[in-house]
């Protein structure tokens, strides 16, 4: 098993791992950010109670498992990245557009804004890279 942030080996190269998803560390965004002045303007864009599980984080790929109760949603922003979201179960609605288990969405580094369904929703999300918070939409 891995924590899943680490997928090199001792010369840095990638290297091979499993994992299961049940036994990776659950991080709020509260756990991961505390109390500080900067966590607050974070907590506006994306609340306190997102859960994120890395699975991978390297320079080229990122992997995360992520859960947002019901209702939760986030404000307006993009990642610097290719991204996309896989819904597992739940929902996640975009605007008048409902992504439901077994659906996704894609962006190619634009904004976007969502709203976890009245079950919540629980999702794989997968970036081109390391991914950043951006509020301003990308410059062509």
């Amino acid at each position: 098993m891995t924590d899943g942030v680490r997928p090199q080996d001792e010369k840095g190269r990638p290297r091979q791992f499993f994992f299961d998803v049940r036994e990776l560390p659950s991080r709020t965004n509260a756990d991961l950010l505390g109390d500080s002045e900067e966590a607050q303007k974070f907590y506006e864009i994306f609340g306190r109670e997102l859960v994120t599980k890395t699975i991978l984080q390297s320079p080229r790929l990122c992997f995360y498992h992520e859960t947002a109760a019901p209702g939760e949603q986030v404000k307006p922003h993009r990642h610097g990245t290719h991204q996309l979201n896989y819904v597992l179960n739940g929902e996640l609605v975009f605007g008048r557009r409902r992504v439901g288990a077994g659906m996704g969405f894609f962006t190619p580094d634009l904004l976007y804004t969502w709203r976890a369904g009245d079950d919540g929703a629980e999702w794989i999300e997968i970036h081109a890279g390391q991914p950043g918070v951006f509020l301003e939409q990308r410059q062509a």
